[in-house]
């Protein structure tokens, strides 16, 4: 297949651009010895040098001004950072230099030429990577984290937010038994308790194979349990912490200890504990999407609808937790969580593009006469070995016989 139907949106730190030309340069690296008295000499081979790319982006329009300043940032940010290589793929790369060219018949238009070199290892050329949401995830992670440190601070009824913080923690412990955690009170040490969370979703996934025949079934494993997990948590604790919860005869004297603002800053707690969560959990269904779209990229086990299915209940998940935080927190505060976790969203989606694009276009196929996927795929392709390819697109009831007239979704090469 062409690179040219598969090119990916070009960027460098998350600062997107368009792309004119793009230059990638190895050369071994040799040591030369020389001895006295004696022409020529000797070349030793060290290796691969590390892998050069230079690249020439393209900003143009009226906002090309805002662009270039993000990616003059971009470039001049300390350290190594991802570049998505428009045929390549994504790359940890160094910048090396850059130079922006402006000329007078070309207003609004700039010319950067960027520079970087591959650090480690050389990488090869076409190593593909499908983007990725790890970086942005943690971002979302680090907004949440200090939203939550705040809030804690600030909290009106801290008895109730502890028992909120153990509320959350106990259903996702139900989830990933046998991880190992470190117990933190969510007053005490707001930030142990959100890693505890992280630890908990983290170790339920790791308990998916996310290979094979199993691999939608252990994506909606995970949808269906993280996504569950919300009704339950506030129930639990509205229970423990209401005022006839021991019963007996002691119930008047408790339903008179429990103030309304002492209730209303209960269910405060209990509400942004349960978004937090949230959180961890939409972060959770991402991961999972992104093993999934990563195991479709090597190995195709997935029809286009399943894959679409996949990113758009991610998706659909994390703008729950967006929904959430802007209307539980004010703009200053929720911003920190749905900037990065708009990030997340937009990774997911492009991953699950990429992996759609990398596949020829499905077509309509009208059986002539009859037969069986083995023999259509030969007819088709040449290759009697992409029978299962037919018969995972068409969900075929009976794999055995196709009759003439019957239409099919195949792939047009």
């Amino acid at each position: 297949m062409a690179w040219k139907d598969t090119l990916l949106s070009p960027s460098f730190r998350g600062a997107a651009f368009e792309v004119l030309r793009t230059r990638d340069m190895g050369k071994a690296a040799v040591a030369g010895h020389h001895y006295p008295y004696r022409d020529g000499g000797e070349a030793e081979d060290m290796g691969r040098d590390m892998r050069r790319i230079e690249i020439v982006a393209v900003l143009w329009g009226p906002t090309y001004e805002s662009a270039l300043d993000t990616l003059l940032k971009a470039l001049a940010a300390r350290g190594k950072g991802e570049l998505v290589h428009p045929v390549l793929g994504p790359v940890q790369a160094q910048v090396e230099d850059w130079d922006v060219s402006h000329t007078a018949e070309r207003p609004n238009y700039a010319e950067v030429t960027m520079r970087f070199v591959v650090p480690g290892e050389a990488a090869k050329f076409f190593d593909r990577a499908w983007p990725k949401a790890d970086a942005k995830a943690e971002a979302a992670r680090t907004g949440a984290a200090a939203v939550l440190e705040r809030v804690t601070a600030a909290a009106k009824n801290a008895k109730a937010m502890s028992t909120a913080g153990l509320g959350g923690l106990s259903n996702l412990r139900a989830l990933a038994t046998g991880v190992v955690t470190s117990g933190a009170d969510i007053v005490t040490a707001p930030a142990a308790w959100a890693a505890d969370v992280t630890s908990l979703v983290s170790g339920f996934i790791g308990l998916k194979n996310f290979a094979g025949s199993s691999l939608l079934s252990d994506y909606s494993a995970v949808l269906s349990r993280l996504s569950g997990l919300f009704g339950s948590s506030s129930s639990s604790s509205s229970s423990s912490s209401g005022p006839g919860g021991s019963g007996g005869s002691g119930g008047s004297s408790a339903s008179a200890a429990v103030t309304p603002a002492a209730a209303a800053a209960a269910a405060e707690a209990q509400t942004q504990v349960q978004a937090h969560v949230q959180l961890e959990a939409a972060l959770g269904v991402a991961e999972a999407a992104q093993l999934v779209l990563e195991s479709e990229a090597q190995t195709p086990t997935l029809t286009p609808a399943q894959i679409e299915d996949v990113a758009a209940t991610s998706r659909e998940q994390l703008q729950n937790s967006i929904t959430t935080y802007r209307a539980l927190y004010p703009l200053e505060l929720s911003r920190a969580v749905t900037e990065p976790v708009k990030d997340v969203a937009a990774a997911v989606q492009d991953a699950a593009a990429a992996v759609l694009e990398a596949r020829p276009p499905l077509i309509t196929h009208n059986v002539a006469a009859r037969t069986c996927p083995r023999l259509l795929a030969h007819q088709l392709y040449g290759d009697h070995t992409r029978a299962a390819e037919i018969q995972r697109l068409n969900a075929l009831a009976d794999p055995n016989f196709l009759t003439p007239g019957q239409e099919l979704k195949v792939y047009a090469r």
